[in-house]
């Protein structure tokens, strides 16, 4: 795994191309944030989006309080968030965000460390980022992406 830039590319074009299936407004974006570790990342991501650190921290995965719809990277892949039709309110098959966690691990050689951006309660991001929006970190050892998730009616 040398091209950091080139894996990015890649994530972003299979996210891409999630969004395109699902087809309900949700805009699915990856980037590479540089060689910091996942947990260290929150300078590069407020610079890569363009937001301001104060009032936000990057909590692992598994620590966040998740409540509504999308909040969790398996809900964007998989679920729609305005459906088109009766036909489009099932969630995509599963195996989709199976393959992109199996597809994740083999490209950067092991399980990646999560990190969502957390706002501490006082500042609201729906305003810089868009009405519906989550943003992970993930990595391993000294390179860290972003994944942006929003979605704007």
């Amino acid at each position: 795994m040398d091209d950091f830039h080139g894996l990015a590319r890649q994530l972003d074009g299979y996210l891409q191309a999630v969004s395109a299936l699902k087809d309900d407004g949700s805009d699915l974006l990856c980037s590479y944030l540089g060689p910091v570790a996942p947990q260290a990342a929150l300078d590069a991501v407020c610079r890569t989006l363009d937001i301001r650190p104060d009032g936000l921290r990057l909590l692992p995965l598994e620590q966040v309080v998740c409540s509504g719809g999308a909040c969790t990277p398996r809900q964007w892949l998989l679920e729609r968030l305005r459906p088109m039709s009766e036909a489009d309110r099932q969630p995509l098959d599963a195996r989709l965000y199976d393959g992109f966690v199996r597809e994740l691990a083999e490209l950067l050689g092991s399980e990646p460390h999560w990190y969502q951006l957390v706002s501490s309660g006082q500042h609201s991001l729906a305003g810089q980022l868009g009405a519906i929006w989550s943003v992970f970190v993930f990595g391993i050892g000294g390179h860290a992406y972003v994944m942006h998730c929003s979605w704007d009616s």
